[in-house]
């Protein structure tokens, strides 16, 4: 029996249809004019009829040697395996999991949705060649084609008892902790864990985690954890040790928190959590959406981020340990050679004071001035050491840096005396009194540093400047102090590197210390410096800033 609903015009119709004669009918009329495709989905019992019924596989294969292509979703089951693979004999067929809408559409003109009774026959259906209707049916069937798999993959996992691969969206932060507990306790060879932050393992570790990860070793697994530094991580990695001592965990270095955490477990399972906000203690409310995947390739891609990162971490060990010997090491030959040095100036100055020979004055004069160089190199090995160990300390007090800085001219028209560069100008451009809160023998040595460079890179006819100002920043004032000279300028090799260690392209000699610990003691007091060469004429300006009354 038929029955016409819809007349919409005279050209689109709905069709509703009762049994399952008419229903195999109407889809037989419908294969005698499709010319260009027929796709759809079919409910996982159904596919057997398709198969079976003769007069409808005749037709699907008519269609198919007529040119016709054919798309088909299902879900393949160990039940319908073999029609599955009947099917794809003369179709594209892809599996989708819990699919159980049967509807076909040909052409993209006509749509046929159809359900099956409890005798496994086809019951009802409904027709209709209305554009809308079967432009939406198209839509979700082009969605659903999408999102499935080959079915050859699916019929292959039944084949071999291959769990099917899956990858899922877990919104419920509940759900996917209690999923990453579970296939940690079935872990049976490894779990290798990157945590986002050192906060996020302290959560893990107060919600018990160090027993979860107890029982994966008992059960033979190997554990590894990478865990990116922060504050307490080594005391919370000493506890872990504690209750778990065969979990193995490096601590890695701040800048490889990837702000993810990722799980893998046997090379085949793989979770990952996104941080939401690692400040909140609850773990439920810490971590943000999660997936779960059992493909292999993908959790193959894991472990090779986990490796990667793991023997990065390995390097930065040794590094570090490696620098630590070697600024161990600096350090003592730099106290070993201050020790002979200090008599060596001390007893030359004596001689020199008491000399009435010229030559044997001018010998002296040698001996001294390099004995002063051997002493200031010393005293920056000994900064650079103090530096990178984290270990320079600042004994602040407020002084006046106008007076610092006249006494820093003071001693600089010394050295200019000394290199017989007396003919260079050097002066205060400021006089008003600008008290700071800094270590005065820090900021007297970033002083005279500078201007013992100006002094290097300046002629004997050149002139060198000092201005100090003061601007107002958002929350405080800050000192700012220029150094100014009409040398040779900056050269672009060197600008991009200035500030850091053995940076120099100096003709006059120098090891490139002194800026690099120029900067450590600006950066010390909350300041910052930088240089630039001067506009339209020779010469570079170096500056530095320090807060006031911050």
């Amino acid at each position: 029996m038929e029955t016409d609903l819809t007349g919409l015009s005279d050209n689109e119709i709905t069709e509703v249809l009762y049994g399952n004669e008419n229903i195999i009918r109407k889809t037989l009329e419908t294969f005698s004019w499709v010319e260009r495709s027929l796709e759809g989905c079919i409910d996982h019992i159904e596919l057997a009829m398709h198969v079976t019924t003769q007069s409808i596989w005749d037709g699907l294969i008519l269609l198919r040697q007529k040119g016709v292509k054919l798309r088909l979703i299902t879900e393949v089951t160990n039940d319908n395996i073999c029609y599955a693979k009947k099917m794809m004999e003369i179709a594209e067929v892809r599996h989708l999991k819990g699919v159980r809408s049967s509807f076909g559409i040909a052409d993209g003109i006509q749509y046929l949705d159809h359900a099956i009774s409890g005798r496994d026959q086809l019951s009802h259906a409904i027709i209709s060649n209305v554009k809308a209707i079967v432009e939406t049916k198209q839509y979700l069937f082009e969605t659903l084609w999408n999102i499935a798999r080959p079915a050859e993959q699916a019929i292959r996992e039944i084949d071999e008892g291959i769990e099917p691969t899956k990858t899922e969206l877990i919104h419920d932060t509940k759900v996917s902790i209690s999923r990453s507990l579970s296939i940690i306790k079935s872990a049976k060879k490894e779990v290798l864990v990157i945590w986002a932050t050192a906060r996020t393992f302290l959560i893990g570790m107060d919600m018990g985690i160090a027993e979860i990860y107890a029982d994966a070793i008992r059960n033979g697994a190997l554990v590894k954890l990478l865990i990116p530094y922060g504050d307490d991580i080594e005391i919370f990695a000493k506890d872990l040790k504690t209750l778990a001592p065969q979990v193995e965990t490096k601590i890695a270095d701040k800048s490889l928190e990837t702000k993810i955490t990722i799980l893998i477990v046997d090379q085949k399972e793989v979770m990952t959590w996104e941080l939401r906000d690692d400040t909140n203690k609850n773990p439920y409310q810490a971590g943000g959406l999660s997936t779960y995947s059992n493909n292999k390739s993908i959790a193959s891609s894991y472990v090779t981020i986990f490796e990667t990162f793991w023997k990065q971490t390995e390097l930065y060990e040794k590094s570090q340990s490696f620098n630590k010997m070697q600024n161990e090491f600096i350090n003592i030959a730099a106290h070993e050679l201050r020790t002979p040095i200090q008599p060596i100036l001390g007893l030359t100055e004596n001689l020199l004071s008491h000399a009435n020979d010229t030559e044997q004055a001018k010998l002296l004069d040698v001996i001294n001035r390099n004995a002063k160089r051997l002493y200031r190199l010393t005293e920056d090995i000994l900064d650079v050491t103090k530096i990178e160990s984290k270990s320079l300390q600042l004994r602040k007090e407020r002084f006046n840096l106008i007076d610092m800085i006249n006494t820093a001219i003071v001693d600089s028209r010394g050295q200019i005396n000394r290199e017989h560069k007396g003919n260079i100008r050097l002066e205060l451009l400021y006089r008003q009194d600008i008290f700071v809160e800094a270590d005065r023998n820090r900021i007297y040595q970033v002083i005279m540093n500078l201007l013992n460079n100006a002094i290097k890179f300046t002629k004997k006819d050149g002139e060198i400047a000092l201005t100090v100002a003061v601007e107002k920043k958002d929350r405080y004032d800050e000192a700012i102090v220029s150094t100014k000279n009409t040398g040779q300028g900056i050269h672009s090799d060197i600008k991009p590197r200035l500030f850091t260690k053995f940076a120099t392209k100096s003709e006059v000699g120098g090891t490139g210390l002194g800026l690099f610990i120029c900067k450590s003691i600006v950066e010390a007091h909350d300041g910052r410096i930088w240089a630039e060469n001067n506009p339209d004429e020779k010469g570079a300006t170096f500056y530095f800033s320090l807060p006031l009354g911050r």
